[in-house]
């Protein structure tokens, strides 16, 4: 007998109230019984007539934008079911009318009887399939199968938008034009109908609304309308509209015109007339639910202009609740129950911000900010029924706001002669030991590594090793629970410019700019050049290339897992250390205790070298581009074809043409890239580690096709991955993936080059590899901001006009003329309104963005508002510490846009400076000596300090002159 046949339609909008719902039920008999009449009155089980049971199938699940069938739909749907039901011949059974034929007919063979039993078996679990799926357990099986389908969407859904959040990049996701180009004329016709019928719902719903509130009629439909719009905008992902370049703009116009409508309702604008009391107003239920759907408007626009909007409201409605008369009307006005939104805020992260564990506070430097210390003990009511003062609300969300700059905020210049913050960004992933949840979120910022101004990172086995920009070096073991490098003192004056070491070596070594080097660590196969196998813990320079007699002068060093090698000026190539294989060069496999010359590349200037590990290879370039090998040759490492070895160097002939610049050595393969930016990998094939998409092993260098398009000017080989970083300052990596090597949590082995992501926008400069882990850092000379940042950043002139309406607010009488000390909440306001102010200023200054377009355009009326504000909180005496370092910090950054010209400059530290005609020491204020450090500081980066003292001199002279006559 035919099962009546269903599929699951899921939908979206329900999926938060499957969250909540108790999946226990669907083990339960009136459970079950209730989840499945829920779905069935959703809309989401859809009825498609019958199935047969032979089919043995469950109906496939429907796509989430099908929606469910019209009555008349379905009506049509059964009548043609019946037809076909109708229609569709009884069942035959061919067994039957095979047997019936051998009654009276001829008796059958063996092979016919054979042929009969088979078709009779199979009718008979065709019959027994059909009558076990049509039992009723059978049916409460597929019911329960459903149920849980259902809830696992659900929870899929919300974690994959968790894991898809808006990143909190300099960029928005780019979509290429072609598609924009192509996809455009085809939906302008749709986009049209969509957009009149979105206009005409919005206009009835808005008239509704208002004749509803007018006349006092419909008042729950109207509550009930608006607490369903809430309900679906909170269950929406943070930021869903922010990069409008995917949003249809029939959406962005319903959003913009229900903003309007609804900053009228809670403004009391409504119908026209401002402050409209008495029956004819808004409900305040209705006033309180269209106050959190505006906000929830501007937590999915995600704009930092959309939420200084949205503080301002509730400072403005807070300040008018404030000014009534009567007590009750007062505390209506100035409370809503908006604690669903301080909540969502609390969740919401930035991903430059590594949440601290208790194993790394040693990095928190300093005191807490004061948006820090008021969000820590900052404890939220657990009824969200229950009404919030919207002048707290405001607080709260611009700390929070504060909160996601602060990892965006660029570090404190030491001078005002960079516009640019002067420390990097230092990131790492993989195997790291000193943050606890590294392989789930993927890539960190190390900032205790970017302090330092990392030049170069050299991973060994077991720690890697730290090249800082004033030439000291630092240690590291990637299985401490703490970031905290270790001065390697034995060097501690010497001005080092290179380090070495191997991803699967216990050695080192470091090159000093007089050409001197270093080594320590283990010793054995005398890999340390002293002549013996004794190990060094402390750095020690190798004699043979010191001193005047021995006329060496390094430039360049490379370590493998057990030997080392070094190039002089002269390009001659020392090895020394283990010897197997031959891979010293030397024309044997004997031990080395001592740096030896590689005779046979003698005649050739050799401008790279790369070592090996275990069964190791050797590779050298030379000045003319090509490329010699030589030790161990299994797997094809060598890349002459073979798996024979070699004790001395001979010619990659496959590399010959290529101008290679660089090579680099992995476990069993081998690497070089070329002066155009191609990269070629050959050797062993296993993990992906070559690139090239296979497992085979490669005998000949073979180009990396998924790097074609891209120029590459560096490359780094851990032992089974690698980094590729090209000159737009991407890094794509291959390769392993067991330790989460490219962020990602799947652990799939990446068989070919693919761009991480976010690493593009970070001006990447230099990449290392360890046995599992990966470095990448940016130039010590910027700090990497988008023009648009969720939430913290927005460069356009509104963010800088309700930047400075709000600073002006909240720094009023923060001078120390009244106020004092000003309450909490004041100062957090301005320390956040000031941090923010410095981030847009810095990023509009990196982007170099016109001032005019910005509104600050010289002498412009927001300009000196902005500056007046910030200067005066920065030089006066009585400010609150906080606010006055936030203030100074704005300048900091700031100041070639604050204070454009170098006459404005002069002038200003002309009034600065202390006035005396005595000897006797002035005494001057913190702030304003920071102003006339600032200033003098500033006007000698523009290299005019006396040109510019000379005119505003020459104009106060003026001035004199003027007033005396």
């Amino acid at each position: 007998m035919p099962s009546e046949s269903f599929c699951l339609a899921a939908q979206s909008r329900l999926d938060s109230k499957w969250l909540k719902t108790d999946i226990q039920l669907a083990f339960t008999r009136d459970g079950l019984c209730g989840l499945w009449n829920e779905m069935v009155k959703d809309g989401e089980i859809v009825y498609t007539g019958t199935e047969l049971a032979q089919n043995r199938e469950l109906p496939l699940r429907k796509d989430d934008g099908v929606d469910a069938q019209s009555g008349t739909k379905k009506e049509d749907l059964n009548d043609k079911e019946k037809k076909e039901e109708e229609e569709t011949p009884a069942p035959v059974y061919r067994a039957k009318s095979i047997l019936e034929s051998w009654v009276w007919g001829r008796q059958p063979d063996v092979n016919e009887l054979k042929e009969c039993l088979s078709v009779l078996v199979k009718e008979q679990q065709a019959l027994a399939v059909q009558s076990a799926t049509t039992t009723l357990s059978a049916l409460r099986l597929k019911q329960r199968l459903v149920i849980l389908e259902r809830y696992f969407i659900a929870l899929n859904r919300t974690v994959f938008q968790e894991n898809v959040k808006v990143k909190w990049k300099s960029s928005s996701i780019s979509v290429p034009p072609t598609e924009k180009k192509s996809a455009r004329p085809t939906g302008r016709g749709v986009e049209g109908l969509a957009r009149v019928g979105s206009r005409a719902a919005l206009s009835f719903a808005f008239a509704f609304l208002r004749r509803a509130w007018r006349s006092g009629e419909d008042a729950d439909l109207c509550s009930e309308l608006l607490q369903e719009s809430l309900d679906a905008l909170r269950a929406l992902p943070e930021a869903s509209l922010f990069d409008e370049s995917t949003v249809s703009s029939v959406w962005l116009e319903v959003v913009e015109r229900a903003t309007r409508f609804l900053r009228s309702v809670v403004t009391g604008d409504v119908h026209g007339t401002p402050g409209t009391k008495g029956p004819g107003g808004v409900p305040l239920q209705d006033q309180h639910l269209a106050l959190a759907i505006l906000l929830e408007l501007a937590v999915q626009r995600g704009t930092l202009s959309q939420m200084l909007s949205a503080i301002l409201l509730l400072l403005q409605l807070w300040d008018s609740g404030a000014q009534e008369t009567d007590n009750e009307r007062s505390a209506q006005g100035t409370s809503a129950p908006l604690l669903p939104l301080l909540q969502r805020f609390q969740s919401i992260i930035c991903s430059k911000d590594v949440p601290h564990t208790e194993s790394d506070m040693h990095l928190l430097s300093g005191p807490l900010s004061p948006n820090e210390s008021f969000l820590r003990y900052l404890t939220l009511p657990q009824d969200n029924e229950l009404a919030i003062d919207l002048r707290q609300t405001a607080v709260v969300v611009m700390a929070h706001l504060d909160r996601l700059a602060t990892p965006c905020m660029p570090p404190l210049c030491s001078s005002p002669t960079s516009h640019k913050g002067s420390l990097q960004e230092v990131i790492g992933w993989g195997l790291i030991g000193w943050k606890y949840y590294a392989n789930v979120i993927g890539p960190i910022q190390c900032e205790g590594l970017a302090s330092l101004g990392v030049m170069q990172v050299a991973c060994a086995e077991k720690r890697f090793l730290i090249l800082s920009r004033n030439g000291r070096v630092y240690t590291q073991a990637y299985n401490s629970d703490m970031l905290a490098p270790q001065l390697v003192q034995g060097l501690a004056s010497r001005n080092i410019v290179k380090i070495a070491a191997h991803s699967d070596g216990h050695h080192y070594l470091a090159l000093a700019a007089t050409g001197e080097v270093y080594s320590w660590g283990c010793g054995d196969g005398g890999r340390l050049g002293h002549g013996d196998t004794v190990p060094l813990e402390e750095p020690k320079v190798i004699s043979a290339f010191s001193g005047k007699q021995a006329g060496k002068h390094v430039v360049h060093i490379a370590c493998g897992s057990t030997y080392s090698a070094a190039i002089t000026a002269e390009g001659e190539l020392y090895t020394w250390g283990r010897g197997n294989y031959g891979r010293l060069g030397h024309g044997s496999s004997e031990d080395e205790a001592i740096p030896m010359l590689v005779a046979g590349l003698k005649g050739l200037k050799v401008i790279d070298v790369a070592c090996g590990s275990g069964d190791a290879q050797t590779l050298a370039v030379t000045e003319n581009g090509q490329v010699w090998s030589w030790g161990d040759g299994d797997y094809g490492k060598l890349g002459r074809g073979g798996s024979d070895g070699c004790k001395t160097p001979k010619l990659i002939e496959k590399l010959q043409d290529l101008d290679v610049i660089k090579v680099r050595c992995g476990s069993q393969f081998s690497i070089a890239l070329t002066k155009d930016g191609q990269v070629y990998s050959w050797g062993k094939g296993d993990n992906q580690r070559l690139g090239h998409g296979t497992e085979e092993h490669v005998r000949y260098p073979k180009l990396l096709e998924g790097l074609q398009g891209k120029k590459v000017i560096d490359v780094a080989a851990g032992s089974t991955h690698c980094l590729a970083l090209t000159e737009d300052s991407e890094v794509h990596s291959w390769g392993s993936n067991d330790q989460c090597q490219h962020f990602d949590t799947l652990r799939v082995t990446k068989p070919e080059p693919t761009a991480l992501p976010g690493l593009d926008s970070k001006h990447i400069v230099g990449i290392a590899c360890g046995p599992a882990q990966s470095f990448a850092w940016s130039s010590c000379s910027e700090w990497s901001i988008g023009l648009r940042v969720p939430f913290v950043v927005d460069i356009c002139s509104m963010t800088f006009e309700q930047l400075d309406l709000l600073l002006r607010q909240v720094s009023e009488g923060m001078d120390g003329t009244a106020d004092w000390p000003p309450p909490q909440e004041k100062e957090c306001m301005a320390v956040a309104t000031l941090n923010l102010l410095r981030l847009q200023l810095h990023a509009a200054i990196s982007h170099q963005v016109d001032p005019e377009f910005l509104g600050l355009g010289l002498g412009s009326v927001l300009l000196n508002s902005l500056k007046q504000t910030v200067v005066t909180l920065a030089s006066s005496a009585g400010v609150l510490s906080t606010v006055q370092s936030a203030a100074q910090a704005v300048l900091q950054s700031g100041w070639s846009v604050l204070l454009p010209t170098a006459e404005e400059r002069a002038r200003a530290l002309s009034a600065l400076l202390p006035c005396t005609v005595s000897g006797n020491e002035v005494n001057i204020s913190p702030g304003r000596r920071f102003m006339i450090d600032l200033l003098v500081g500033s006007l000698m980066a523009d290299g005019g300090l006396e040109s510019a003292l000379n005119a505003a001199i020459t104009a106060e002279i003026q001035d004199i002159e003027a007033k005396k006559e």
